[in-house]
């Protein structure tokens, strides 16, 4: 089974369009967002600037965006797995059994 999150998707992060060659990539990127956001924090006077404010409110948001884009991506991979679950019972429900398999439990 090919997964979903070993494929490329192209999303839009912070108003810039990129495309994450699997989930993972996304997993980094977000990763380095939570990074800047904590030195910035760090690095914040008492009461920061308006421009430190504002950075901030654009890396959570990007943060946030990130988020959602990882649970659409994992709801996708949610499903294939029901559907490759689905398909293996069917295989086991069509598996042709003999009458000696059904009464004695061999095979």
């Amino acid at each position: 089974m090919s997964g979903v999150l070993d494929t490329p998707r192209t999303v839009t992060i912070g108003g810039r369009t990129e495309t994450f060659r699997n989930y993972a990539h996304l997993a980094e990127r977000a990763d380095i967002f939570i990074e800047a956001i904590q030195r910035m924090e760090a690095g914040m006077s008492a009461g920061g600037s308006s421009d430190d404010w504002a950075r901030l409110a654009d890396a959570a948001e990007a943060v946030e965006q990130i988020c959602n884009i990882q649970t659409e991506w994992l709801a996708e991979h949610d499903a294939q797995i029901a559907a490759a679950i689905e398909q293996v019972r069917r295989d086991i429900r069509d598996l042709p059994l003999s009458s000696n398999t059904v009464e004695t439990g061999e095979q």
